[in-house]
Parts: structure tokens; sequence; C-alpha cells
């Protein structure tokens, strides 16, 4: 891939969430059931993310005679798509990498005191109206099934 800056994805932001939830290496078609995306589209986004270094080949597998990657998330404890709420509220907003300042891949968003502060301030302001709505949405979908 040529350096370039990339940008901030939902469809990247999708497959760092599944690899996170699903807590193991995971093939590329195992992450399009998962996304609803393509297998083309999964792929492309999955070699993105590791020329940035955000995730890395695990194994290579069998499988009904075709060799299958397995791709893993870089280990690193302040990873962005660890399930800790300041870094789901940038997943949501684009913002768990940010574009290199010399033009290549992006980097995980690194989060100082301060902006972790504001950030955990945004998330609480936020909490109560996202539960409202949620439950607003269970209710009339449960009505409307009988």
């Amino acid at each position: 891939m040529s350096a370039r800056v990339l940008r901030p994805h939902p469809s990247r932001d999708a497959i760092l969430d599944a690899m996170s939830q699903y807590g193991r290496p995971i093939s590329p078609t195992q992450l399009a059931r998962i996304t609803g995306a393509s297998l083309g589209a999964t792929a492309y986004h999955v070699r993105t993310l590791v020329a940035a270094e955000i995730v890395e080949l695990a194994h290579e597998g069998r499988v009904r005679g075709a060799v299958e990657h397995f791709y893993r998330m870089v280990a690193d404890a302040d990873h962005p798509a660890s399930l800790d709420p300041v870094r789901q509220l940038l997943g949501v907003c684009g913002a768990l990498t940010v574009p290199d300042p010399e033009g290549s891949f992006p980097t995980p968003s690194e989060i100082d005191a301060e902006a972790r502060a504001e950030l955990a301030e945004i998330v609480d302001k936020l909490r109560p109206w996202v539960q409202e709505i949620a439950a607003a949405s269970t209710a009339r979908v449960r009505r409307e099934r009988g």
C-alpha cells in the first residue's frame, strides 16, 4: 500500500469491535459474516488495519483446501478498540485513529488525562439520553410484535 493519510472508517471500527468482542484470532470470512459486509470489503479493511499496525496476522489455517488467514489486534494495554466507554465514544465518532502528521498510515489515538476527563464527561451526559431512547425503542418494538 502506498503511504497516505488513512481516515477513520465505520467498517474498520466495526471490524475492530468484532475482533475485540470475539477475543481470539478471526478470519476476514468470519468478520464479514459478523459485520454483514462483503468479504472483499472486509479483507480490504483488514489489510488496511494490518498496514496501520493495529491488526496483525496471528496464524494461517486450512479451510476446505484453501489457506485462511486469522488476525488479532496488536497487543496493547491502551488499544483503541478496548471496551472502555471513552474508547467506545472515539469509535462511534470515528476517532479511533488519527492521521499521521507525515502522511503515512494512521496511528491509534492516544488519550491523556485531560482528554479522558472531557470525554468521560460527554459519556456521562449522553448515557441517560441513550438509555432512554433505547428503552423507548424496545417498548415500541415489543408493542408492535404484540
